[in-house]
């Protein structure tokens, strides 16, 4: 059926429209300035219409985490997270998953689904080293070539991204399988220093996972293994722009140093993001999650452990805080990425001829509705509660 979406703010690729927004079969034909005949009008006049969001990083949300489980728990467990994602605006996502939940995430590709459409899968390690800031060290599985070719033959062509550090003793010939086989890597919790990380960046990494986080930062005798990212010209970088993983006077330092089209606004939510405050059994069971009043998630220690703000909550930030045009925000969070990962052709902005991958939001930055390819898969006047009650109900702690 032909639809048109009526708004005075249509965020299109060639710039702001006051028009109509038309879709037919899940493909935009165009926006036009006026209307003839069509099927069903919608109108969300004084609402803003913005590209679907498309987040490349994301572990879980509203008590789904995507760790590994069996195919009947793991099923309305990614079903739950692809309805919570929704929620934040998100029109396509790579689940972030567990390294041993890459095939049931590959079989939710094939199915029709109420939320996010997976577009790709995302494995952060498991070989990672930083130790961080509390100087407290996370130990990794075997490093074993086997393990690899599992996780691409259980991901097929849909392991877009593997994030590994590559000091890690025996790596070397687990990313150069990754290459051979079309696996982008991201360089991702390291401690190296700045000659040893840009060596390894040149060599094996086009992505820098959540830039700034989880690497050595930048010292005026060595710019450590942040400066080696910002300084390549070849890599893009993931960024969190909640206001807490990295502070926005280190945002500005970024944005004058490379260019906004280097930058991809990922959420790095982890399972416990929209929950209620408190502490929750989570990703590691022998390890208590904090989620604070102001929504920042850290273990007890204080290791800040994941997010719970969304992509679209960091335009916000970019657009109030620090003054970026939403346009440019936007194309950050959407177009952008989409360019990275090869899909840009038909997602990432709107425009006649691709998905119509929308959301509709209000001055406030909140979601009304998500759509992917044509299909309302989020509406906040019916979708009021997320939130995986048995998962609060066992892992609450306090």
């Amino acid at each position: 059926m032909r639809t048109a979406v009526r708004s005075k703010r249509i965020y299109a690729e060639d710039g702001l429209k006051d028009g109509w927004l038309i879709y037919e079969n899940g493909t935009i034909t165009g926006i036009a300035d006026k209307l003839d005949s069509c099927g069903q009008v919608l109108d969300h006049s004084d609402k803003r219409i913005i590209p679907g969001l498309f987040d490349t990083h994301n572990h879980g949300v509203f008590g789904y985490l995507l760790r590994c489980g069996q195919e009947g728990e793991t099923t309305p467990t990614i079903r739950g997270f692809l309805k919570g994602t929704a929620s934040f605006g998100i029109s396509n996502i790579f689940p972030t998953c567990t390294y041993d939940m890459i095939s049931s995430v590959r079989r939710m590709m094939d199915r029709e689904n109420d939320g996010s459409k997976i577009v790709g899968i995302h494995v952060e390690g498991p070989w990672l080293n930083r130790v961080g800031e509390r100087g407290i060290p996370v130990p990794w599985p075997e490093v074993s070539v086997k393990t690899a070719e599992k996780m691409v033959a259980d991901g097929g062509s849909k392991l877009m991204l593997v994030a590994a550090s590559p000091e890690i003793d025996g790596i070397v010939p687990v990313l150069e399988y990754f290459i051979s086989n079309g696996v982008m890597l991201a360089f991702a919790h390291s401690d190296l220093k700045y000659k040893e990380a840009s060596s390894a960046i040149e060599k094996y990494y086009s992505v820098a996972t959540h830039l700034g986080n989880a690497m050595t930062g930048m010292h005026h005798r060595d710019i450590g293994a942040l400066g080696a990212c910002l300084l390549d010209d070849s890599m893009d970088y993931e960024v969190i722009c909640d206001g807490v993983h990295i502070c926005f006077e280190m945002l500005k330092i970024y944005f004058r140093v490379q260019d906004y089209s280097r930058f991809m606004v990922i959420s790095d939510n982890s399972g416990m993001a929209g929950l209620p405050p408190g502490g929750y059994a989570g990703w590691q069971p022998d390890q208590i999650y904090i989620v604070e009043p102001d929504g920042r998630i850290h273990t007890e220690t204080g290791r800040i452990s994941g997010s719970s703000k969304s992509i679209l909550q960091g335009v916000r930030n970019l657009v109030e805080v620090l003054g970026i045009p939403i346009e440019t925000a936007l194309r950050m969070a959407s177009l952008q990425p989409c360019k990275k990962y090869g899909l840009d052709r038909t997602k990432g902005s709107l425009k006649a001829g691709k998905c119509a991958d929308f959301v509709v939001i209000d001055d406030d930055y909140s979601v009304l509705e998500t759509y992917s390819e044509g299909r309302k898969v989020y509406d906040s006047s019916v979708d009021i509660d997320l939130v995986n009650h048995e998962f609060v109900k066992t892992s609450k702690r306090q």
